[in-house]
Order: C-alpha cells, then sequence, then structure tokens
C-alpha cells in the first residue's frame, strides 16, 4: 500500500490522502446540489461561495489547529499551505467553517440555522472519506495491535511507525462517521425538525466520535506531561468543549418557543 496512487510527471504526483478528500467532497456537492429544501433556503451563486469559503477555512483551521497540538513546535509555517501533504485537524476545520459560515449567512441575511443543518448532513461524508485518505498516508495512526485486522505500514513516504502492526484508527473512525451520516440523512433530518438540532447533534456526535478513537490514537497530543490536564489529549478536550456546546444549544432550541427561529 503505497501514500502515492500514480505519477503525472516528474515530481508531480496524485496522493491517496487529497484524492480522498476530493471523493468525500465532490460526493458531498452531488448531494447537496440535489437537495429540495437547500435550494428553498440559498441560492445556487450563494451556495457556490459558501462551499468555496468553509473548503478556505475547514483547511486552514484544520492546519492552524494540527500545527498547534504537536508536541513539537512546528517550524516549517509553509507548512500551513502545502495542501498536498497530510497533517490535519477535523475539530479545527469544524470550529473554522462553523464561524466563517455564520458570518458569512449573517451578512448575506440567510437563515443560519436552516442552512447549516443542511450542511451538517452531509460533512460526515467529506470527514470519513477523508479518514480514508489518512489511512492511506499513514497519519493518524493507532496504537500497537496483535490483532489479525492490525496494519503494518512499510513504505517510507508513510507518516506511520514503519514495520509495527497497528490499530486502523482511520478506517474506525472513517465507519463511525459514515454510521453518523446514515443516521442523520434517514433518521435525524426527519426526526430534528427545529432549525439547529440536526447541527447540534452533529457537533456531539462527530467530537465524541474524535473523543473515543483518541483512546487508541497513538499520535495523541498532551496539554501537559502531568496534572489533571494530562488525562486526556488536547484534541479530547476541545472535543468535549464541543460536545457541551452543541449540547447547550440543542436545549436552547428545544425550550424555544419562537415560531420564526429559521430565520436566525
Amino acid at each position: 500500500m503505497s501514500p502515492i496512487l500514480f505519477h503525472l510527471w516528474g515530481p508531480l504526483s496524485v496522493h491517496a490522502y487529497g484524492a480522498f478528500i476530493a471523493l468525500g467532497v465532490a460526493i458531498a456537492w452531488t448531494l447537496a446540489m440535489g437537495d429540495k429544501p437547500l435550494k428553498k433556503i440559498i441560492s445556487l451563486d450563494d451556495l457556490v461561495v459558501s462551499f468555496q469559503l468553509m473548503l478556505l477555512s475547514g483547511f486552514l483551521g484544520g492546519r492552524i489547529v494540527c500545527m498547534l497540538s504537536q508536541p513539537e513546535p512546528v517550524t516549517d509555517y509553509l507548512f500551513l499551505f502545502k495542501f498536498w501533504e497530510p497533517g490535519f485537524s477535523i475539530l479545527g476545520s469544524i470550529i473554522a467553517i462553523t464561524i466563517t459560515l455564520v458570518g458569512y449567512l449573517y451578512v448575506k441575511h440567510i437563515a443560519i440555522l436552516r442552512y447549516v443543518d443542511r450542511i451538517a448532513l452531509y460533512s460526515p461524508i467529506v470527514q470519513s472519506f477523508g479518514r480514508i485518505g489518512c489511512f492511506f498516508a499513514g497519519c493518524c495512526f493507532g496504537c500497537p495491535s496483535s490483532a489479525w485486522w492490525a496494519v503494518t505500514y512499510q513504505d517510507p513516504y508513510h507518516m506511520a511507525p514503519l514495520h509495527v502492526a497497528l490499530h486502523p484508527a482511520q478506517l474506525y473512525s472513517s465507519f463511525m462517521l459514515m454510521t453518523l451520516f446514515l443516521f442523520l440523512f434517514f433518521i435525524g433530518q426527519y426526526r430534528f425538525k427545529k432549525p439547529g438540532i440536526l447541527s447540534c447533534v452533529y457537533l456531539a456526535c462527530a467530537s465524541m466520535e474524535r473523543f473515543l478513537i483518541d483512546f487508541i490514537r497513538w499520535d495523541r497530543a498532551f496539554t501537559l506531561k502531568s496534572g489533571f490536564l494530562s488525562c486526556l489529549s488536547v484534541h479530547q478536550w476541545i472535543a468535549l468543549a464541543v460536545c457541551a456546546c452543541a449540547t447547550v444549544g440543542i436545549v436552547v432550541i428545544t425550550k424555544w418557543t419562537k415560531n420564526d427561529y429559521g430565520s436566525v
């Protein structure tokens, strides 16, 4: 298994990491284009711009949190712009996309909660395919394992430790995220009618997925080496904070009695 799918010309190659992310984005975009409720909320032009902003902010947010959470300071600041290289924080992407998207929708006077609900519906697809890309690249690798399904990386271009049987944590994560998508798509969007609930459910579940999967990640980054904060990784603390905010959001929206909250 190589992190490079095929060579194009000279130093140019197609990496599995970027290819799977692009595939996930393409599938999410295709589903969004056929989403009738979404078409009633936003025009095609604004939809295209919002997707572009999500891609840019998601990439930068994921990169920045990844760089800040490394055990050793990152000295190659150009890594922030090297989109072809692995190294990402999904939670960082979620936070950056949420802030950017809410700001754009507010300025354009688009129903924020209703729109974000439709986008949250397809977000797990992008994340799920992105984790498959991580699996091929060797990043986000799991702890050593003696299970029969453990994976051993041997290509020197892989980011994972070589010649060590590891949990395929990336595939666990991909499966959980795809399960989340199926739940939201076939059950959630019909059960959670109040605008904003679907988004909060997605945020809570996606953050808990990262919280749980980090227990078997071998590349966990810790805040401190001792003390209370050392019991969980940086991303686990962020995940708990996101989940807590999402839970509060569900309670607030559920208790909200206004009939026009969809325009917020």
